[in-house]
């Protein structure tokens, strides 16, 4: 099957990047589907092959059902014959995978791990500006649902501004629309932390510049729309007038809602509809402890030894009649 950055492969299928999650599924109808694993919304079921190579199962990822699939993974099947006593030589998927996407950008193995099936004993990446293909060779055979797997071979679509287009739209119309309110604020409750909070963003690891996101601001804009629900650009009075340690919590005016919001980011509280909110305590125990605040996509953090967090939740319970769970943990 041939291959190019537009598209990922379904056994005999090509899919085009940018479809979400139900577009694929409802494409794909009625291909049958394993059990979902946790953490981001997937389609996960068996698979024959993939860029000529054999597979045994697949997963899709997207950050909601209504999202582009962002990251497409496949469980490679190993060699006919082969009996489990050592991990399998790369050279066995990545002679064909360099014939066919050219010589790879990162080619190591990684000596010191143990080769059991939990590890990877060796890394292989081909990079491209849109799209990065990675194999992982097992230390050991992994048992999945559809048969037995020595290695994993990743495609992530990368082209977060083209993903995140019609969401980031939809985000900067809200922004757009509570800056101009926010002129009319006429108050602030501003809660002060221990600890600095930053706008979302999602780092690279895999990348020269793993953190290049947080400061091109409509890169970070393109990836809050597209991994987050709700979050918006905290209005510009707002944020001249909180520092890095405060967050604020605001009615916004001409509207039956509240708002609370960092420096960059700001989620609106509109009654009846309001998102759920948890207040975590995490005990010290490895670690120094911590508060956490989640309400709905907007995430805050600070020391355990401070109650801030703690009156914050008091007050959107009191104030926007929010629901707060509790719930407590070590930092173990």
């Amino acid at each position: 099957m041939p291959f190019d950055l537009q598209h990922y492969p379904i056994d005999e299928r090509l899919i085009p990047w940018g479809l979400s999650l139900a577009e694929v599924e409802q494409r794909l109808a009625p291909r049958q589907w394993l059990p979902a694993y946790g953490g981001w919304p997937n389609l996960h079921g068996a698979c024959r092959s993939v860029l000529g190579l054999a597979a045994v199962e697949l997963n899709l990822r997207a950050p909601a059902r209504h999202k582009p699939v962002m990251q497409v993974s496949y469980e490679l099947a190993p060699p006919p014959g082969y009996h489990g006593k050592q991990p399998v030589d790369a050279a066995y998927w990545v002679q064909p995978l360099t014939q066919l996407l050219g010589p790879p950008t990162k080619n190591t193995p990684l000596p010191g791990q143990n080769p059991v099936s939990s590890n990877v004993v060796h890394s292989v990446i081909w990079q491209w500006p849109t799209l990065r293909v990675s194999l992982s060779v097992f230390g050991g055979i992994r048992r999945t649902e559809s048969g037995l797997a020595a290695a994993g071979l990743f495609l992530d679509w990368q082209d977060e501004l083209t993903a995140a287009r019609p969401f980031y739209e939809a985000a900067q119309a809200q922004a757009a629309d509570l800056n101009a309110r926010a002129e009319g604020i006429e108050q602030l409750q501003l809660f002060e932390l221990q600890q600095p909070q930053s706008g979302f963003y999602m780092p690279d690891y895999g990348s020269a510049e793993p953190h290049a996101a947080r400061q091109a601001t409509q890169w970070r804009q393109s990836q809050r729309a597209l991994y987050r629900e709700g979050l918006c650009e905290t209005p510009t009075l707002v944020q001249n007038r909180l520092q890095s340690q405060q967050v604020a919590l605001w009615a916004v005016p001409g509207q039956e809602a509240w708002a609370v919001s960092n420096c960059q980011d700001t989620i609106v509280l509109t009654p009846p509809n309001l998102p759920a909110v948890e207040l975590l305590t995490l005990r010290p125990a490895k670690g120094a402890g911590a508060m956490l605040l989640s309400i709905g996509s907007l995430h805050l953090q600070d020391a355990y030894s401070s109650p801030t967090l703690t009156h914050l939740a008091a007050a959107l319970e009191q104030q926007v009649g929010v629901a707060v769970s509790r719930a407590e943990d070590s930092d173990c």
